[in-house]
This record gives C-alpha cells, structure tokens and sequence, in this order.
C-alpha cells in the first residue's frame, strides 16, 4: 500500500463526520439550466458548468465535511481515477468536477457546496421536514441540501449538453450524504448516464450488495446519522460501492472508534487498522481499488472494453 500524499497538508478530524471548519460562505439553492446539445452551458448562477469541450468522462466529486476545495482528499480521488482510467482505457479524455469548485480555481465558488464544519452544523432548521433532517443539526442540513442541489444541477448539465459523455460520481461523508439525496433528483435519463457511484465513510452507511467493509461491525445496521431509505435510486445500486473502515465511527455507527482520529500521523503505524481504516484514511487504502472498480464499470458500460482487465 502506498504512503499518505507527500507534500500534501492533511487535515484529521477529532470525530466521526464532524471537521474543523474554517469558514462557510452564504449559500443560495438555485439550479442552473441545462442548455446546447454539444458543449456545456456558459455560466449564469451559482451551479453553472463552465464551458469546456465535451470530455469521454466526467467525474463528479463531492467532499467530507470540513475540507477545503482541492483538498488532500479531492488530489487523491482526482489522481487515482486518472490514473485507473488511463490504464484500463487509455487515450480516453477525463474532465473533473468538483462540487463548490465547478471551474477548478481552488476557491469555493459563491453559493456553492461548502461542506460546513464542526462549529457550523448545529443550529435549528426551521426546514426540516424528513426524518433524515435532525432538528438540531441546521448547518449540516442545509450544506447537504445545497450539495444535492448543485450535484442535480451539474449532473443534469452535462448529460443534456455532452450526450456521449460517461458519467462517474464519488462523495465522502457529507458529500456521500449529499450526492445520495441529489440522485432521487436527478431524471431516470440521467440517472441511467451514470455508470459508477462510489461512497467513503458515508454518515447513513447500510448494508448491501454495495457495501465494501470488510470486518467492519454495524451494530445499529446503519451508520452514525441513521438510515437512508432507499440507500440509493434503485436503478443505481448494482454499480454503486460503499467503503467503510473497521475503525470509521460515522459510517459504523460506532460514535467511540472516533477517538482514533486524535492520532495526527499514522505514518509508522499503518500496519494497525486504527491507524489506516478510520474515517480520514480512504486515501491510505481504499481510493485505488475504488476508483479502478469506477473506471472499469465506466469502460465496461461504454463498449470500451469487454472484460474487467
């Protein structure tokens, strides 16, 4: 297994799904609409997908909670889905949106996905109106809301202007939760574009043909926030994935294995599995073979290949 990124800055949580934020911008839930049938839409709103040429791939990220846009976890999915996609479908263009980033300046876009933090997702929400939607925690609901909302509206841009693009979507923790509540959105059409949907340490992690957590305990048998009903759309279970680590308390609901986090370098401890399966160690082991099992589905769907390698 490979080391933690080198050169990267890599921010650890003290507890399950909850990050120290450094700041929240205002958000505003406007979906932009989809436009041409050739190239993506030209801004106009906080969702709108730059224009740029139609790529063969467009993966869609959303990030856990807390993380700065282009953080350490975005460098490690970004780089391990090019690089699996490369080798299982050389020459295939790739394009990569990250939800709060939509033109890639590292900088959180006005209105956009922002990923609140711990000192920001308490609060009461006047809005709640699901079981899903815990009374008490306001930020987290509406950093959720806002996320599923630019995940439909980017989703749903790129499937109306780039009809032969395939479509790849990766969340962890918030951004799971986020992207799994933006899929009951999206149309059937869209919906039946994606070819691969991969999860990290999901909030409202459950059991399933999906689940890649292996000796992973679910007491509960849901993660830390409860369950999803459905987990996903029906239509898009069979090629979704969901990775929970033995010693991830969000995603097992088990709230004490957080006290791991505590643990800032793991560098020498990799061999320990409360120092490589917490909720802030999918970059250690499970976004290689994740992102390898995405781009084969996505070539394995597009007729690129006809067997997994």
């Amino acid at each position: 297994m490979r080391r933690d990124l080198a050169g990267v800055n890599k921010k650890r949580e003290l507890g399950g799904i909850l990050r120290p934020a450094k700041a929240l911008m205002a958000v505003a839930v406007v979906i932009a609409a989809a436009a041409t049938a050739c190239t993506p839409v030209a801004p106009s709103g906080p969702f709108a997908v730059p224009a740029a040429p139609c790529a063969d791939v467009v993966l869609v990220t959303a990030r856990g909670s807390s993380q700065d846009v282009a953080s350490w976890e975005s460098v490690s999915i970004n780089r391990n889905f090019r690089k699996q996609l490369a080798s299982v479908a050389p020459g295939r263009s790739l394009r990569i949106l990250e939800l709060g980033d939509l033109n890639g300046d590292a900088v959180l876009d006005p209105g956009g996905y922002p990923a609140v933090g711990f000192d920001r997702i308490v609060g009461v929400d006047p809005r709640a109106a699901s079981p899903e939607d815990y009374a008490i925690l306001g930020g987290y609901n509406e950093s959720r809301r806002v996320g599923a909302a630019e995940a439909v509206s980017v989703l749903e841009q790129i499937a109306a202007s780039c009809p032969n693009s395939r479509l790849a979507v990766v969340g962890t923790s918030m951004g799971a939760d986020s992207i799994a509540l933006g899929l009951r959105q999206v149309s059937q059409a869209t919906e039946e574009r994606i070819d691969t949907l991969q999860l990290f340490g999901d909030p409202r992690f459950t059991r399933g043909p999906w689940a890649r957590a292996a000796r992973v305990e679910v007491p509960s048998g849901h993660g830390l926030l409860g369950p999803r009903v459905p987990y996903v759309p029906a239509g898009i279970a069979s090629r979704t994935a969901s990775w929970c680590g033995e010693f991830d308390g969000t995603c097992s609901g088990v709230w004490p294995l957080s006290i791991f986090q505590v643990i800032a370098d793991c560098s020498e401890l990799r061999q320990f599995a409360w120092c490589s399966r917490r909720h802030v160690d999918y970059d250690y082991w499970a976004h290689e073979p994740a992102m390898r099992e995405a781009a084969e589905e996505v070539s394995l769907r597009a007729g690129w290949i006809t067997a997994a390698p």
